[in-house]
């Protein structure tokens, strides 16, 4: 009964209030995924829109114009929920990872739309201005836009993914366009655009496999069977916001509703627990700041994998602070354990001399907005193309978690330390992620609005959008002028072999009269 009070409170704010409404259905419990989601959402609600977001994440604090559906007793924090055995056996596969992550979202759509407070939403008569959904797994959630009859917005979390592009006739060229798994950064060789290839034709076939086929049969189901085919609805996305940008993925073509909004997370700094504080400021030489990020459990790595770290740790002329979830008895005395810190605000801090991390793309931009050089151990997709990006930068070492040991990773570590240009380079390369015209949430905000004010701005579609394959590739085109080229040939032999065979024909010889 509490949300259907909610409800009718945002439906009166929505009657009363000058800003639009806005949808954003955004159930996916990945802590970094809803850092980028809820920056975009709360930035609309701060401009004075009406936002209701379904999420997996509640509010503690209620905001002016800002309404939660919370889903996240179906669908807990998955925050310090994976094991390294899950990540080595599952999510470093490219192959394994498009089907896990494919079947995680059809799940938190099979579910999660046929709950109550969701179902009360379908069935009140808002209207809303704009839906926002995710670009993750699988489009299942295309339907709210259908439902509402409103224009469709999607975000990524990540940087341009190989299924985004098709829906706003995006130009992807596997020849200099790298996917977001493949370990390649700048101008390719033979070897890198053939492995690179594969990956975008072994992408464009699973998601119409793992995502495609089946979101369209959830999409039936919930939403009734006229609900259109799921492309018809796909391809009339108004807008897509990517998380990255060009100074750190590297340029590439854009149409103009895919819109970079990289580092949109990041807020200001907030001042420092002041047990984190006091340990960084003690250092007399700066501190380096270690976490595998907010899904996985450091503390079920391998106990000969724990040992090097602190073996290594504690030899160095710096401080460790430690994202650990567990205690540590045998903890060397330059390190700092804690199962969570402020990761942003420790990066900000002028005593951050390094950052060691599994390449998650958050951290890596808050790195590169801090100017922070890295050491990057990556698993599992986009994270050892993100931390390229570094290492080509200068800013950066990437090291393999299988062949890591004691030496390389100390070496790596006092390498950094000891060499200003890792610190120089990190600068320079933070300059040029800042240098916009307007920043992340100025950009969403206004790409938003640009959208809503013009009805979904189908003037911002190509032509190319829905187009089949064999249009796009010119093979119509190129098939016809081979066969206008070949019958031009062809024609040009056949009178050339005829007026040979008239000139270089031999007179036969006369036959003789049979005498009588």
């Amino acid at each position: 009964m509490k949300f259907f009070g909610l409800l009718l409170v945002a439906a009166g704010a929505m009657s009363v209030a000058d800003g639009a409404n806005i949808l954003g259905v955004f159930p996916i419990n990945g802590r970094s995924h809803w850092a980028v989601y809820e920056s975009v959402m709360k930035a609309l609600a701060a401009r004075g829109h009406n936002v209701t977001v379904i999420s997996a994440y509640s509010e503690k604090t209620p905001l002016p114009n800002y309404t939660v559906i919370d889903v996240s007793k179906t669908f807990p924090s998955a925050v310090n929920q994976i094991g390294i055995d899950i990540v080595l056996n599952y999510l470093s596969s490219v192959f394994m990872n498009q089907w896990f992550i494919a079947d995680h979202q059809m799940k938190l759509c099979r579910e999660g739309q046929k709950l109550p407070e969701v179902q009360a939403l379908l069935k009140s008569d808002i209207k809303f201005d704009a839906v926002f959904t995710e670009i993750f797994g699988a489009d299942c959630d295309v339907g709210f836009a259908y439902h509402f009859k409103a224009p469709l917005l999607s975000i990524m979390s990540s940087s341009h993914l190989p299924w985004s592009y098709d829906r706003v006739g995006g130009p992807d060229n596997p020849s200099y366009i790298p996917t977001i798994v493949t370990r390649a950064v700048g101008k390719m060789n033979f070897q890198m655009r053939m492995i690179n290839t594969l990956y975008y034709i072994y992408f464009k076939l699973a998601w119409i496999y793992y995502s495609e086929w089946p979101a369209d049969k959830l999409l039936k189901e919930n939403f009734g069977p006229d609900v259109p085919y799921i492309n018809d609805i796909v391809y009339n996305t108004s807008m897509v916001f990517v998380n990255g940008h060009f100074s750190l993925d590297g340029p590439r073509p854009l149409v103009p509703n895919m819109v970079e909004i990289g580092g949109v997370h990041i807020k200001p700094p907030r001042p420092l627990p002041k047990d984190i504080l006091k340990f960084i400021e003690d250092s007399p030489n700066g501190v380096m700041f270690f976490t595998f990020g907010s899904l996985m459990r450091m503390s079920t790595l391998p106990k000969h994998v724990l040992q090097m770290f602190k073996e290594v740790f504690a030899k160095l002329p710096i401080r460790v602070l430690w994202k650990y979830e567990e205690d540590m008895p045998d903890k060397p005395d330059n390190v700092y354990i804690s199962k969570w810190m402020p990761q942003r605000d420790i990066l900000e801090h002028p005593k951050t001399r390094l950052f060691m991390t599994h390449g998650g793309l958050l951290g890596i931009m808050e790195a590169v907005y801090t100017a922070t050089p890295i050491i990057g151990v990556p698993f599992f997709f986009d994270q050892p193309r993100n931390i390229l990006k570094l290492v080509e930068q200068g800013s950066g070492i990437l090291l393999e978690y299988e062949t890591m040991n004691s030496d390389i990773l100390y070496d790596a570590i006092t390498k950094i330390v000891g060499n200003e240009s890792y610190a120089l380079n990190a600068k320079k390369l933070s300059n040029r992620f800042k240098d916009r015209p307007m920043n992340a949430t100025e950009s969403a905000v206004y790409w938003t609005e640009y959208v809503i004010r013009h009805k979904g701005a189908k003037h911002l579609r190509t032509a190319a959008v829905g187009m089949p394959w064999w249009k796009y590739y010119l093979v119509d085109v190129i098939s016809f002028i081979l066969l206008v080229i070949f019958s031009v040939l062809y024609t040009i032999y056949f009178v050339l072999k005829t007026i040979y065979k008239k000139l270089c024909k031999k007179p036969s010889p006369k036959k003789k009269e049979k005498k009588n």
